[in-house]
């Protein structure tokens, strides 16, 4: 009769203890967290490095061009899933193609998995293209859309020079307004795991000139800012100026 006490005296104290465990003594379950990689962006022309203030490029319209400015922003970056789980960071990122540092975009918590192609947009979307949207930094400053000309930001600043009758003549290729929000499409299954650690992308500005519409400077103008017509046809060329390296 002792020991029946005794034990059940002793199963009593265990239950208590375990009851009584502290949350640190829990182990939770292991968190999948994803990976962490960077998109790696390189800017060329026809596979040629950019090079700044170098008269060494031509369109296929023709046109010998140098380029002194790059800049744009990249946003609704989609990584699209085979199985329809597609992973979509919520980032607004500026790209300055002659400042390195901005041209590597960290993505954190990105699922494993193989993924088809890759959706991004040059510019910024509706609702963030709105006067003083974004933090106040240099950047987003220097890169804001004039207001009387409906505000919000410039989506790209693509500038430099290009031969025209023996002289060199200055040409802005600005995009900016909601109707000039470029969607580019990178066609190229990859796969994300555990040693991936970067993505290389590259941008072909001579793409910008090319296909559907051939762009031409002497004919359709080399100032688009307020050439609605302009910028319509840069943007319409530039679902295809990324791709995969």
């Amino acid at each position: 009769m002792k020991t029946v006490f005794k034990i059940s005296i002793l199963l009593i104290i265990i239950l208590f203890y375990n009851g009584c465990k502290r949350d640190s003594d829990i182990v939770p379950d292991k968190i999948d967290k994803g990976i962490s990689l960077k998109l790696a962006i390189n800017h060329k022309v026809d596979g040629v490095p950019l090079i700044f203030d170098s008269l060494m490029y031509t369109n296929d319209a023709g046109n010998n061009y140098e380029v002194t400015r790059l800049e744009y922003y990249i946003s609704n970056i989609t990584f699209h899933s085979s199985t329809g789980k597609d992973f979509s960071p919520k980032k607004i990122v500026y790209v300055n193609a002659q400042t390195l540092s901005t041209n590597n975009i960290t993505l954190d918590s990105v699922p494993e998995g193989q993924y088809n192609y890759i959706t991004l947009n040059i510019g910024i979307d509706t609702a963030h293209n709105t006067p003083y949207s974004l933090p106040n930094t240099n950047e987003n400053i220097n890169m804001a859309w004039p207001d009387y000309m409906g505000g919000g930001y410039h989506f790209m600043k693509f500038e430099g020079n290009y031969v025209y009758l023996s002289s060199n003549v200055g040409f802005s290729v600005h995009l900016g307004q909601n109707s000039s929000l470029v969607t580019c499409i990178i066609n190229n299954p990859f796969l994300v795991s555990s040693s991936t650690s970067e993505i290389k992308l590259s941008m072909n500005l001579n793409e910008w000139f090319r296909s559907p519409i051939l762009y031409d400077f002497n004919s359709d103008g080399n100032a688009t800012m307020g050439d609605k017509q302009a910028r319509g046809k840069i943007a319409a060329n530039g679902i295809n100026v990324f791709s995969m390296e």
